[in-house]
Formats: C-alpha cells, sequence, structure tokens
C-alpha cells in the first residue's frame, strides 16, 4: 500500500511539473523571469550586481543569449500596470514585458473586477514591432521581479 502511494504521489508530482515552464537560468544565476512561449522558453537572468542575461529556447538548445545591463521601465495602468526589461542587439531590441490589468465585472456593487495577467516577448527592428509573442505558462512568477538596482528608462508605447 506505502508503494501504491508513494507512486501516486511521484505520478501526480511529476504530471503537475510538466505544467509549468522551465527556466534557462544557470545554477548560479537568479531568475527574474521566465515563461513558455509555444515549445520554447524565455528566462531573464540575474548574472551579477548590474547585469541581466537573456535567453531564448530550449533547456537542450538556447537559439539566443544576450548580456545586457538592466533596462527596465514600467507605467502604471487603471488597475495595474506594466513593467518592461529591453535586450539591445544591434537594429533589434528583445522585449520582455509582464503586467495586470483590470479585466471583466465581478461585482458592479462592490467595484470587483477580475485580474487580467499578461506577459511575452516583442521583437523590434528599428523601433518598429515585428513580432509579438505571448506566454502560455510560468516557471514562477508571472511578472518580473528581483532585479539588480537599476536606473528607469522612460516607458515606450509599441503599436
Amino acid at each position: 500500500m506505502l508503494v501504491i502511494k508513494t507512486t501516486s504521489a511521484l505520478l501526480l508530482f511529476l504530471l503537475c511539473s510538466n505544467l509549468y515552464a522551465n527556466n534557462l537560468c544557470q545554477s548560479d544565476e537568479v531568475v527574474a523571469f521566465s515563461c513558455d512561449i509555444r515549445s520554447k522558453t524565455v528566462s531573464v537572468c540575474v548574472a551579477d550586481e548590474d547585469s541581466l542575461v537573456y535567453r531564448f529556447g530550449k533547456t537542450d538548445a538556447v537559439e539566443l543569449t544576450l548580456n545586457a545591463p538592466v533596462h527596465f521601465s514600467s507605467t502604471a495602468y487603471s488597475g495595474g500596470g506594466e513593467g518592461r526589461l529591453r535586450f539591445p542587439n544591434g537594429r533589434y531590441d528583445y522585449v520582455v514585458y509582464s503586467g495586470i490589468t483590470n479585466g471583466e465585472w465581478l461585482d458592479k456593487d462592490t467595484g470587483l473586477r477580475e485580474k487580467v495577467e499578461f506577459a511575452g516577448i516583442l521583437v523590434l527592428k528599428d523601433k518598429q514591432v515585428l513580432s509579438k509573442l505571448k506566454c502560455s505558462a510560468f516557471a514562477d512568477k508571472s511578472y518580473i521581479h528581483d532585479l539588480p538596482q537599476h536606473k528607469q528608462e522612460p516607458f515606450v508605447y509599441y503599436d
């Protein structure tokens, strides 16, 4: 009976752990953000006290790695806000974003609204949006966190 319970618990753990993204950070790095985008993962890792590493791909085949100082910007929305990390790469910029905003009314009498979280990557070339990739699962928190000390940049709205 103990073997069946142990096996069942292990199977449940393995099934549940596959619902969340793996991250692409190395063991000596802190995860600042990570999510799945389709069959791949994007991770932002704190490399040291003033720089970040952006990685995109799969755990066994990272397709893009960018090292950069912290380029963070944020803006407030009614009922939420958005944070962004920008990773420049020549004429391209990879912008990791996460945020929360108000959704549908749950109870208008009390002012209760659902909260809608969103995150993903904007790929820019010469400051023009080439691609918008949305996150589908998160390894940890759905928002950018644990950044080193930095100066905040102005928030840019992209169409």
